[in-house]
């Protein structure tokens, strides 16, 4: 398997974008956000909940310090941009509602699920924030990946994917996967995601699916260790309650030599702060993501790739090999692919 492979694949699936406008793009969003999130600031009335997003909002504040204040409307551009990036025009609208009523998000007068889901299906809205140049390419990458460990095996590679959601990397694997030999399993903690998989997927040969916690002892939920050739993630494992501990599941169901191949965003998004990250806040009486490993002093969702390398190694597999090059524009947001052995 090889990285150089994989990373020629991604650059194929998103062949028809501006790779170089890229960081403009991002930039113009992310200005926005923290324009709208200075403005909004001197709030009093912010739920419990949603605390540790302001402290995130005031951290966020603090490394830009020339930015000001700003609560008025974006401009054209703001869709522009969001195109440039390769987002359909549904997600600028989510955002650009979310930035109307930031007041009102903190203070839980507004839901931000009937911001994003609206009348829509839940699993069309998801995919509109899922779906970039910057998950196609860490998806056809991750899914080249899968297809070469495929064409090394001798017998039908065993594919587990967690937290399959909408399927955008299942869709990806799966095409890639087309005339190899394999046995695909789609899993996911909701069960509308897996029957909604069934149903999308019901024409590939080899394809199942089951309910999977990954913050729940695989074996306790049917599952089997070494029972899988590659385990495949695409931006889930931040929603582990401890990554610690569910990258000790993973290594407890992957085959010796095992491949783990997952992407993660490893940096905070300013326009996510202001948007999709109010999913994140817990209910009354749980425990907010992260609140019990490396996350937790700082209260960030997502972990760095240095706190990657530190968690896998510590859980027993290899340092990990990554995409896009820190210097491609396809860096800029903070998203890679992670790509690991497990250790003996």
């Amino acid at each position: 398997m090889t990285l150089e492979r994989a990373h020629e694949a991604g650059l194929a699936a998103i062949a028809g974008h501006d790779v170089a406008a890229l960081p403009g793009a991002l930039r113009r969003v992310e200005e926005t956000s923290l324009r709208a999130m200075a403005a909004v600031l001197p709030s009093t009335g912010v739920a419990a909940r949603h605390a540790w997003l302001v402290d995130r909002w005031r951290a966020a504040l603090e490394g830009e310090p020339d930015i000001e204040p700003d609560g008025g409307a974006p401009g054209p551009e703001f869709e522009d941009a969001y195109a440039t990036l390769g987002f359909p025009p549904a997600m600028a609208r989510f955002h650009r509602a979310a930035l109307a009523r930031l007041s009102g998000l903190l203070a839980d007068e507004v839901d931000v699920r009937q911001l994003l889901f609206g009348d829509a299906d839940v699993l069309t809205a998801l995919a509109a924030y899922q779906d970039n140049v910057f998950t196609g390419y860490l998806n056809a990458a991750s899914a080249d990946l899968v297809r070469q460990a495929a064409d090394a095996t001798p017998y039908p590679l065993r594919v587990l994917e967690l937290g399959g959601g909408a399927g955008l990397c299942t869709a990806a694997a799966l095409a890639a996967l087309r005339g190899a030999r394999y046995e695909y399993l789609f899993t996911d903690v909701s069960r509308l995601f897996t029957v909604a998989a069934a149903r999308r997927f019901a024409e590939h040969p080899g394809v199942d699916h089951a309910l999977l916690d990954i913050d729940t002892d695989f074996a306790a939920q049917g599952r089997e260790a070494g029972s899988a050739d590659v385990v495949l993630a695409g931006n889930v494992l931040h929603n582990a309650t401890h990554v610690g501990r569910a990258l000790e599941r993973i290594r407890w169901l992957l085959a010796p030599g095992g491949s783990l191949v997952f992407t993660e965003s490893t940096r905070e998004n300013h326009a996510i702060l202001t948007s999709m990250q109010f999913l994140l806040s817990p209910e009354p009486g749980r425990a907010r993501l992260g609140s019990d490993d490396r996350r937790g002093p700082a209260g960030a969702v997502f972990v760095d790739e240095a706190g990657w390398c530190a968690e896998l190694t510590g859980a027993g597999f290899t340092p990990p090999r990554t995409l896009p090059d820190p210097e491609s524009p396809l860096a800029v947001a903070g998203q890679q692919l992670f790509w690991s052995r497990r250790v003996e």
